[in-house]
């Protein structure tokens, strides 16, 4: 299989390119970060003939304009045969994504499905943010809190969790669907933290398998 995966300058392309690269070993993955002129967009898509697309895209117009510009050529060279394709889109702009999937999919009938997804970081960057908090109230005799107080709190994930999301949308979700990568964030957190003098503390890191 010949995948385009664009929005690899990001960490979460750059952890999609490293999990599709270590998990399926058969797929020949083509990368692709400007999006800005269509004939170039279309000229690949006709001389590479991929089979499907996983476009990691950012919340910007001109990301927006980038996403149109594959989808348009993706739709055009899959003309009369999209079953055999597959187009996964994620983005941070969950609204857009609606309105891509009812115009493409739903009006086009592109195989076609969207995910929104929350903040991400990688895991050399959490001991560094958090050690700089813990230390802070540790020195206060203060709590550490594990989440913010209060329901409407951002989200981070873990990089390589989202990853993972990616693979099992990419292989096992429904085209026309729009799905959300997160942490159910909506839960209110405030009863969560951790007291260094009662409580031990060990750090665990997890993944989940997608295949």
């Amino acid at each position: 299989m010949k995948v385009l995966v664009t929005g690899t300058a990001c960490e979460l392309g750059k952890q999609v390119i490293n999990w599709f690269s270590e998990y399926y070993t058969e797929y020949k993955l083509v990368e692709m970060n400007d999006l800005s002129d269509y004939g170039a967009i279309n000229s690949l898509f006709e001389s590479q003939n991929f089979d499907s697309v996983i476009h990691i895209a950012a919340n910007t117009a001109q990301s927006t304009q980038g996403t149109r510009n594959l989808l348009q050529a993706a739709n055009t060279c899959w003309a009369g045969n999209q079953d055999a394709h597959r187009f996964l889109l994620i983005t941070a702009d969950a609204f857009e994504a609606e309105l891509i999937l009812r115009e493409y999919h739903d009006a086009q009938g592109m195989n076609l499905l969207v995910s929104s997804f929350e903040e991400t970081y990688a895991t050399p960057d959490f001991p560094f943010v958090f050690s700089a908090i813990a230390q802070q109230q540790i020195s206060a005799k203060n709590n550490i809190p594990l989440y913010t107080k209060g329901q409407a709190v951002p989200e981070w994930s873990w990089v390589e969790e989202p990853a993972c999301a990616v693979d099992i949308l990419f292989h096992q979700a429904e085209a026309g669907k729009a799905y959300s990568i997160g942490g159910m964030n909506a839960w209110k957190r405030s009863d969560l933290e951790y007291n260094p003098i009662i409580q031990p503390m060990e750090h665990r890191y997890s993944t989940v398998n997608a295949r």
